[in-house]
Formats: C-alpha cells, structure tokens, sequence
C-alpha cells in the first residue's frame, strides 16, 4: 500500500474512534492486559518494548504493552496480551522511515488477522541504549470490539547498552499509600464503589455503619476505599474496593486469602481492619468475647497483572485455646508466614 494511502487510512481510523468509544460497553471493551516477567519470560537480550507511559519495568511488575525480542539484530513478532491470552502480532506495513530512526506508523497482525495494533511514534531519540520512545499510542482494533488506544513509552535497544536502559526482571512488587482521607458518610463514597459491594459482598451491610470511610491513593490515577460492613457486638468489619481515574463506572472489590491449609475460600469482610500507608499494608484481629484466644492476619497490598492490585496472606496467628490469659493478637503463636 502507498504511504500516503496507509498514512490517510490511519487518519480515519483514529477520527472514528471517539464516536465509536462513546457508545462502548463492557462487553465491546478490549480487555488489555499490562504484562513483566511473566509473558517475556526473563528475556535480557536486545528488544523493542513499549510499555504504559505512567510506568517503568525498572520499578513496576506490569508495565509493558508490546514486546518483541530481537536476536541477532532482527525483530521478531511482538507479544500483546488481552485477557488470558498472549497473542502474538506481526508487521504488515512496509513503511520505512529512511531516517535511522523508528518509522512513525506502524501496523501489526495476528496470524488469523482478528487484531490489528496501529503504532503511531510520537517522539523519540536516539541514545547510548538505541532508540527511546518518549511519547507514543497503541491503538488495538479486534473483531467485534470498540477501539482502544493506550499512550506509551519505550526502548527499542538492548539492556545495558547506556544509563538510559531499561533493566528487565529488576521490578519490584511494593507500594505506599498516600495518607487517609475520612469520608463522613456513605453520600460521598463513589456509587460504583457501593455497587461492587453489593454486588460481590451481599452479606456487607454499609447502609447498618456510621458510614465512615477512609480512601488512600495508590497512585494519581488508583485509589483504595475502605468501607465500613457490618457492626457486631464488640467489633466492626470493612471490605476494601478499588477505583481507577478515569473509569467513573467502574470498581472492583478485593478478597482476602485464606492461610493454607484452612479449607476456605478467599473472603471480603475483615475484622478490626487497621491499615498501614507506609508498608501498604493491613492487619486484622478477631479475638474471643475474653479478649484470651482467636487469630491475627496480615495482607499486603501487591500489584497484580492487568493494572490492578489484589492482597497477599504474609502472616497468620492463632491462639485456639482460651486459657484466661489476655495476649495480644500480634503476639499470637504464628501458623503461616509468606515473607
């Protein structure tokens, strides 16, 4: 195809995509994955990659939205990954840039031709690491689903090459959580939030609380909501919900994993909630009317594929038997432990 027919083509595309995005739902919505170590699979040789323009591979465990590995000097076909799957896409323009530098159009394909990823490079540079892409969009176009277009960074270079370089593999999985910012009432809590919450926790009862609620930021764009459950005699319970910026419709209610060996499935409500920015991290306690036996956990607060987050079982404590003697749940013998 000329190039000024594949350049006039793109422009069309990308004109349709604001009114074709305006009446998407969640079941036209392309479900892309951000992706690390778990789809290139430890590569550190030379490659091009781009990953969400808000994220590092250096320092996110997801971040990247196309890889392709190149060996021996020539690219092979990149990997994109929607929902569960790993799909691998090739190049079918036969565009050059003539300049040294990346052609600013390109265009992928599966091999049953049901996804297309136009590339459009932005900005870039020319380093010690090989070419940096400052500022680019991927926009995926699949059979049946509404466009969806991401803003991107990258390398197209080998680790190790320059300081510019980004390290694979060197990601590290822990967050802080910015301060917590009361909400004194259900009112001012996202209705999304208290929809996920009636959706995937029925037994929680926010409506019988105070209402009082506490969100921490996670990033500029995630926020954590910790809204109160149910009241019982002498304690109170909370679920945890995340939102997106952005995605004003849109929350997800994180469960809590139960220590193995317990024959129980993950769970939503947790006790006596008490959350720590810094380490991101939350305790819970549950303990006999006595105050002298019952069990402690901690969760930590991890990034999960697909721009999410989900908690972690790092500790669990038990005193099962009632002896009289009052001990605090921190203190409890320890039963599991996942440093």
């Amino acid at each position: 195809m000329p190039k000024r027919s594949l350049i006039g083509l793109l422009a069309l595309v990308l004109a349709l995509l604001p009114l074709q995005a305006a009446a998407a739902d969640d079941a036209n919505e392309i479900d892309l994955k951000l992706f690390g170590e778990n789809v290139i699979q430890g590569w550190d040789g030379c490659s091009f990659g781009l990953w969400q323009h808000n994220r590092n591979p250096a320092d996110d465990r997801y971040a990247y939205v196309f890889f392709a590995p190149i060996p021996d000097g020539e690219a092979l076909p990149g990997w994109v990954k929607i929902g569960d799957d790993n799909i691998e896409v090739s190049r079918v323009d036969i565009g050059s840039a003539d300049t040294g530098m990346l052609e600013p159009f390109r265009l992928y394909r599966d091999p049953e031709a049901r996804l297309t990823v136009m590339m459009e490079i932005l900005e870039q540079t020319r380093t010690d690491a090989g070419i940096e892409v400052t500022d680019g969009r991927l926009t995926f176009l699949r059979n049946d689903k509404f466009p969806f277009a991401i803003r991107v960074k990258g390398l197209n270079g080998c680790p190790g090459a320059g300081a510019e370089a980004a390290p694979m593999g060197s990601a590290s999985s822990g967050l802080r959580l910015g301060a917590p910012v009361g909400h004194d009432s259900l009112s001012s809590v996202p209705a999304p939030v208290l929809r996920a919450i009636a959706a995937d926790a029925p037994e929680c009862d926010p409506q019988s609380t105070a209402g009082y609620s506490l969100a921490y930021a996670i990033s500029d764009e995630v926020t954590l909501w910790q809204v109160p459950c149910n009241l019982y005699a002498s304690s109170g319970s909370s679920v945890f919900v995340v939102t997106w910026a952005g995605y004003s419709d849109h929350a997800t209610l994180l469960l809590f994993p139960a220590a193995p060996g317990m024959d129980m499935n993950d769970y939503a409500e947790l006790l006596n909630a008490s959350v720590d920015p810094a380490s991101a991290t939350v305790t819970s306690y549950s303990i006999d009317s006595g105050g002298d036996c019952g069990s402690f956990n901690r969760f930590e607060l991890v990034e999960a594929e697909g721009e999410t987050v989900e908690f972690v079982l790092r500790e669990f404590r038990e005193k099962p038997a009632c002896d009289g003697i009052q001990t605090d749940p921190a203190a409890f013998p320890l039963v599991y432990q996942n440093p």
